[in-house]
């Protein structure tokens, strides 16, 4: 159980961070408008993705599956802003 506490400490604010901001760049509007909307939807996806943690079986596969998830959503969050938002 130890190993899904530190998935969830470690994991879980980064992936969160990553997964609102790609969120918030494919919205349309004004970035500008949309903060507060945004930062207040950070705090219930951050305990949804934590609870959902406890559901996996395997300490080893939960880790592989939230390093996997993690690097990916900020490798899409960087070529989003890199391709999508600068043009």
């Amino acid at each position: 159980m130890a190993a899904k506490h530190w998935a969830a400490a470690l994991f879980g604010l980064p992936l969160t961070i990553a997964l609102i901001g790609i969120l918030a760049l494919l919205f349309p509007g004004e970035a500008q408008r949309s903060v507060l909307p945004w930062l207040l939807f950070t705090f219930p996806v951050w305990v949804l993705i934590m609870a959902l943690m406890y559901l996996s079986r395997s300490n080893k596969k939960l880790w592989l599956l939230l390093t996997v998830l993690t690097v990916f959503s900020y490798s899409l969050l960087w070529l989003i802003k890199t391709y999508v938002v600068a043009k």
